[in-house]
């Protein structure tokens, strides 16, 4: 299971359509979201314990976290891709966290008070045993990709958090 956190930006009308255009954004407008605020997986279907999943709300609060947690109780590997992959999160003016303000915000919390895998285990990205890192980095010469270029290594983490 590859998870990863994202990077918070303010839209506001304005329209993202080339990668450079990501990645110059991100560069300089983005702020990296809490360990808790995972927005992306990567999931082998058939390795993942998807039959301990219940009905959850996707993208509200704890339908990410819940599903990183099933994975460590299960013995599923998680790597933390945050350093390597860009996620670009863009948001109106309802802003950042505007899942947590909808009707149905409270679902996923009642539904998964009485799963074990809800509190306990890895549930952030920076609990994850593994981790991607960028080496042998070129910075680029596009004032466009400012992201620099480089080779993805998976590494165990040297200090895993509970």
């Amino acid at each position: 299971m590859v998870i990863g956190r994202r990077l918070d930006v303010r839209v506001m009308r304005r329209k993202i359509y080339l990668p450079g255009d990501v990645e110059y954004i991100a560069a300089s407008e983005g702020k990296l979201h809490s360990s808790s605020g995972i927005d992306y997986f990567v999931i082998a279907d058939n390795l993942y314990p998807w039959h301990h999943v219940p009905d959850l709300v996707i993208g509200r609060p704890r339908y990410d976290n819940f599903l990183v947690s099933t994975a460590s109780l299960y013995n599923v590997s998680a790597v933390d891709a945050t350093n390597t992959i860009v996620a670009l999160h863009q948001t109106d003016r309802e802003g950042i966290g505007s899942g947590h303000r909808h009707n149905d915000s409270n679902y996923n919390r009642r539904i998964l008070r009485k799963f074990s895998a809800g509190r306990h285990g890895c549930w952030r990205t920076i609990c994850t045993k593994y981790l991607t890192k960028l080496t042998g980095q070129v910075a680029s010469k596009s004032r466009a990709s400012s992201m620099s270029k480089g080779t993805i290594t998976v590494a165990l983490r040297s200090r895993v958090k509970q």
